[in-house]
């Protein structure tokens, strides 16, 4: 693992980082689970100049770049203030999205990455930490074992997504 992870709170001036981590990050793991291979479609709707300048627009919504020495190894996104089936705005926190590069997984920073979470949402005195992840992940299995639980089942509704890949877990950890 790299020495010292930090994670660096996003601005504006942090778009283009975000961008590239993004469009190289995304494609190394989920381009398998799209039609012709092709993750266009979530890629334009989540990951562009854009998207990301919206997102940074809304106070709720704070992006964190993970980082060793000056190499960006993936993101986080954090709703601060999102309710979850029993619990509202102000108890619950949602990870919205965690993504590292292929390179930077297995090494402990998703575990980094998940107690960093943890404490932000304690720091904001939230009761839980909630996150969304699809069934057919190799992510579950972390996330089992960091102590989150499934509270419900959904599917998505993104064109182009194979049928085999859209059933989601929504899972929540106390605080």
């Amino acid at each position: 693992m790299p020495s010292t992870i930090e994670f660096k709170q996003c601005t504006e001036s942090d778009i283009d980082n975000l961008v590239a981590i993004s469009q190289q990050f995304y494609p190394e793991h989920y381009t398998h689970i799209w039609k012709n291979e092709d993750p266009g479609y979530y890629i334009n709707l989540s990951f562009t100049q854009s998207a990301f300048k919206e997102d940074l627009k809304n106070e709720n919504i704070i992006y964190f770049l993970i980082q060793s020495a000056d190499n960006v190894l993936g993101l986080l996104k954090i709703r601060q203030h999102h309710k979850v089936e029993g619990f509202n705005n102000s108890e619950a926190l949602q990870l919205e999205k965690i993504y590292l590069l292929k390179a930077s997984t297995g090494l402990g920073i998703g575990k980094k990455a998940i107690e960093f979470v943890k404490n932000y949402a304690f720091n904001l005195k939230k009761r839980v930490l909630w996150l969304d992840v699809m069934t057919t992940s190799p992510a579950l299995i972390f996330y089992q074992r960091m102590g989150f639980q499934t509270i419900t089942f959904y599917n998505l509704d993104y064109p182009g997504l194979k049928d085999e890949y859209r059933e989601m877990q929504r899972m929540i950890l106390s605080i």
